[in-house]
């Protein structure tokens, strides 16, 4: 699933390339996206045919393009989904579930091949979301309190969005191991100088993934179509059976019975 820098990456491209944008129409296939839950048309097309975009923003791991009325949509890539700005006459790939016909003979696309996205008028779930990693209101303080709220381990208390956004399964482990962090720890016994620590950890992984423009393993481009490069700079994600960066240490291990891949170092991650 496309985390914070896959989906700030794929923004910062669509930003300068849709601001003052007008879409012409809406299309889609008729499929289900997230849940089951057909794609509501009408409720997109009075959201943003024949307004201007004045706005590309992300808030945790979801797109927010806002008009220049008082209208957004707002999409989430799920497992494979990809949003593409394409010149129109560029034949539409097998699974395109939505397309904006943008001025200028653009199409912004929708493609998802597992269809576990989102795209859509609004989504209420947005007002539950945590705060985001980079916002200065994450303060070490902040952070020791929302891991003493919890009786989660540290990894699921990152996986969950209520409290710390944007952070998904590939950095979560990443950011446990610059922390020296087992996955398992019970975040409510983190000391305020550790849950700083991982605050910290947290936004280094963030920043180097922006700045190798995400982590492609299978599904994940740009909107341009790229790749990303942050797959070859990965310190423990998908790397059971190497050995861990730290020199003389131990090596990376898969957590058994994880079925989303937990990966970390048993030396240097002791619980």
């Amino acid at each position: 699933m496309p985390e914070l820098p896959e989906v700030e990456t794929i923004r910062r491209e669509l930003e300068p390339a849709l601001l003052g944008t007008r879409v012409r129409s809406v299309w889609t296939s008729g499929f289900a996206l997230r849940l089951g839950r057909p794609v509501d048309r009408d409720a997109l097309v009075a959201a943003c045919v024949g307004h201007r975009v004045r706005a590309v923003l992300r808030r945790a791991k979801y797109l927010v393009i806002e008009f220049d009325e008082p209208h957004r949509i707002v999409v989430h890539l799920g497992m494979s989904g990809r949003l593409l700005l394409v010149d129109a006459r560029t034949p539409r790939p097998a699974h395109t579930h939505v397309v904006f016909a943008l001025d200028g003979a653009r199409e912004l696309r929708y493609v998802d091949p597992r269809r576990f996205g989102l795209v859509a008028a609004d989504a209420p779930e947005l007002a539950a979301l945590g705060l985001d990693p980079f916002d200065p209101a994450l303060t070490g303080e902040r952070m020791h309190k929302l891991t003493r709220a919890t009786r989660r381990a540290v990894k699921e208390f990152l996986l969950d969005q209520r409290g710390v956004v944007g952070v998904g399964n590939i950095y979560a482990c990443e950011a446990l191991h610059v922390a020296r962090i087992h996955p398992k720890t019970p975040a409510s016994r983190l000391s305020l100088a550790r849950a700083t620590v991982l605050r910290d950890a947290i936004r280094a992984v963030l920043t180097q993934g922006l700045a190798n423009r995400g982590t492609t393993l299978r599904d994940y481009v740009s909107a341009g179509g790229a790749i990303g490069d942050n797959q070859s700079h990965l310190r423990v994600y998908d790397r059971a059976g190497r050995p861990c960066p730290r020199p003389g240490c131990g090596q990376v291990r898969r957590l058994p019975n994880q079925a989303r891949g937990t990966f970390y170092c048993p030396r240097c991650q002791c619980r």
